[in-house]
């Protein structure tokens, strides 16, 4: 598989334009002192994966954590990732869907019920989103507070602890400012898209880690895995739900906001028909009607 030199940060960062634009007047109202909280485990991928869409316009007039978990796998691309970097032969035997996000990055293979996804929408002006490397920092440090605190030892990933020359397609091979890593291994990795209006980052949080399993959908031996991937480790109060709480107490107090929970919306039907697109849903094809 041909590796190619990694795109500059803000380049990839500011590819991901997808064209789905909310009208003004469906849009919240403007609140920069609440961080809006939303929470699903067990939904549908493509549909938690499309909500990021709707969360980067609301995003625009106030902070906003979307967070999720799935009961099965699933493969997930980045915005500009080139589906050849993946096979999909060994997704189809094993049922593993491709799908498609908003971000950049590369590749994660979500194993059901071990991973949670943290997406954080917020206004383009705010101080956080000045930078993609402060707003990696911000985001990455808030995670680390939050799953210390429930008993994780965690760090963020230091320049002194190297990174490979070549961008992996697979997310959890790049060591490198996104990154927080356990045992000195990455057990989360961030990517995000910014807007003029808006930025949105998000992260994939391990809580475990299957490495024959990845090795099969990457087609790569499970060593190669090992080295560079871990996992939070497995102990009482540890898991996605609770971790999905901590990283909002703690996303709020840094970002000075109060934490509000609140129900995820509906997908508009823009983002439903995106179902039928071969760029969203990339394995199993699309039905033809």
């Amino acid at each position: 598989m041909t590796e190619t030199l990694p795109p500059s940060p803000r380049r990839e960062a500011e590819a991901c334009y997808t064209g789905y634009v909310m009208r003004s007047e469906d849009l919240p109202p403007a609140d920069r002192h609440t961080l809006r909280f939303r929470w699903r485990e067990g939904g549908e991928p493509f549909e938690d994966l499309a909500l990021e869409e709707l969360l980067l316009e609301e995003g625009s007039r106030g902070a906003v954590l979307w967070t999720y978990a799935w009961p099965n796998p699933v493969l997930v691309l980045g915005y500009g990732q080139p589906p050849s970097e993946v096979d999909p032969a060994p997704c189809l035997r094993l049922g593993v869907p491709i799908l498609r996000r908003i971000t950049g990055g590369s590749a994660v293979l979500h194993e059901g019920g071990r991973s949670l996804s943290l997406s954080l929408a917020l206004p383009a002006d705010h101080p956080w989103a000045r930078g993609i490397h402060s707003l990696y920092a911000a985001f990455v440090s808030a995670i680390a507070e939050a799953v210390g605190g429930l008993g994780a030892e965690v760090r963020p990933w230091r320049p002194g602890d190297g990174s490979p020359r070549r961008r992996s397609p697979i997310c959890f091979e790049d060591h490198r400012g996104e990154t927080l890593l356990s045992g000195g291994r990455k057990v989360l990795g961030c990517a995000q898209t910014r807007r003029r209006r808006a930025v949105l980052v998000h992260g994939a949080l391990l809580f475990g880690l299957n490495a024959p399993f990845q090795a099969r959908v990457f087609g790569v031996e499970p060593d190669r895995i090992l080295a560079a991937m871990g996992a939070l480790p497995a102990r009482p109060g540890l898991d996605a739900s609770s971790a999905a709480r901590a990283v909002c107490r703690s996303c709020a107090r840094a970002l000075g906001a109060s934490a509000v929970e609140e129900a995820p919306p509906e997908l508009p039907p823009a983002l439903r028909a995106r179902r039928g697109d071969p760029k969203w849903v990339i394995s199993p094809r699309p039905a033809v009607p």
